[in-house]
C-alpha cells in the first residue's frame, strides 16, 4: 500500500483546483455514463465536478495566503495488485477504506479534528499509463503513454489546506501534510508525520478487509531495504573515489631517490689517497 503526495498537474495547487478536477475526469470521458466513477466525500458517494471545484476553491479563498502558497493538496492511495485481488475489485470497499484514510489524515495532525472537519473529495481510477520517469520507459521496454499491465486501480484525493468553514469569510486552521515536522532527534513536533500516516493506512486496510500482510509488504520493510541500498551505494561510491585517487597519484621513482642519497664513489676514493 503506497500513499504518494504528488500532483499530476504540476504547480496548480496555488490556484483553483479546476485543472486537477478536469484532469481526473479523463477516464470518465472515455466511458459510458453507467461505467463512470464519480467523485465522493465523507458524506456522499456521488459529487459533481462543479461542486468539487466550488467547495475546494471557496474554502481556500480569503484565508490570508500569500501568492504562490498552496490552497489545496492532493495525494494518491495505491493498493498493490495483491491487495486489490484480495478485495476482488470491490469499489465499495475501496470507498470505505478511503474514508478511513481521511480519518487517519485528520487525526495525524494531532489537533483533535476528524475527516468531517475537512473539505476533501476522492476519485477512483482503474488505469495508468507509463510516463517518462518510469524505469521501463528509460530502459526502452515500454513507451511513454503505453497502458500499464494488470489491475492499476488507485484513488486520487483532493483536500483543502484549511479546516472547513462554518460561515463565509471565516479564517480557519491551516493544515499542511507536506512540512517535515520530524526533528533531528527523531521526535515529532506539532505537525504531520507522513511515516505514521502511511503505516496507519496499512493497518486500516488490514483491519477493514481482513488482509494478512506479510512483513515484506510493510512500509517499514521497504524503508529499511531502501536505507540498506543507499548505504551500499555510498560505500561503493567511496571505494571508487579512493581507487581513483590512488590511480591518479604520481608514481615515485624509488631507485633514483636512493642513488641521490648515496655518496659519489669516485670522490670517496680520491679522498682516501
Amino acid at each position: 500500500m503506497v500513499t504518494n503526495f504528488s500532483s499530476p498537474i504540476k504547480g496548480a495547487n496555488a490556484g483553483s483546483c479546476q485543472r486537477l478536477a478536469d484532469y481526473l475526469e479523463k477516464e470518465n470521458n472515455q466511458l459510458a455514463p453507467n461505467q463512470r466513477e464519480e467523485f465522493f466525500c465523507a458524506q456522499h458517494d456521488k459529487v459533481s465536478v462543479v461542486d468539487v471545484v466550488a467547495s475546494i476553491d471557496q474554502n481556500g479563498a480569503a484565508q490570508g495566503l500569500k501568492s504562490g502558497q498552496d490552497r489545496f493538496y492532493t495525494f494518491t492511495v495505491d493498493p498493490s495488485q495483491k491487495e486489490l485481488a484480495h478485495i476482488a475489485g470491490d469499489t465499495e470497499q475501496l470507498r470505505a477504506y478511503t474514508r478511513q484514510v481521511m480519518e487517519n489524515y485528520a487525526a495525524n495532525f494531532g489537533k483533535g479534528i476528524e475527516s468531517g472537519d475537512l473539505v476533501w473529495f476522492a476519485k477512483i481510477e482503474h488505469s495508468r499509463s507509463y510516463s517518462h520517469t518510469d524505469q521501463a520507459v528509460q530502459d526502452g521496454t515500454a513507451q511513454k503513454g503505453q497502458p500499464k499491465e494488470g489491475d492499476q486501480t488507485h484513488v486520487h484525493v483532493i483536500v483543502s489546506r484549511f479546516k472547513e468553514r462554518e460561515h463565509d469569510r471565516e479564517r480557519t486552521m491551516s493544515l499542511s501534510p507536506l512540512t517535515n515536522h520530524r526533528q533531528a532527534g527523531g521526535a515529532i513536533g506539532n505537525g504531520f508525520d507522513r511515516v505514521n500516516f502511511i503505516q496507519a493506512n496499512e493497518r486500516s486496510f488490514d483491519a477493514l478487509t481482513g488482509y494478512q500482510r506479510e512483513q515484506t509488504e510493510t512500509f517499514a520493510h521497504a524503508k529499511a531495504a531502501t536505507s540498506a541500498h543507499q548505504i551500499d551505494r555510498l560505500a561503493t561510491r567511496e571505494q571508487a573515489i579512493k581507487a581513483s585517487i590512488e590511480r591518479d597519484r604520481p608514481q615515485q621513482i624509488e631507485p633514483l631517490r636512493e642513488r641521490s642519497h648515496q655518496p659519489d664513489q669516485t670522490q670517496s676514493n680520491s679522498l682516501s689517497l
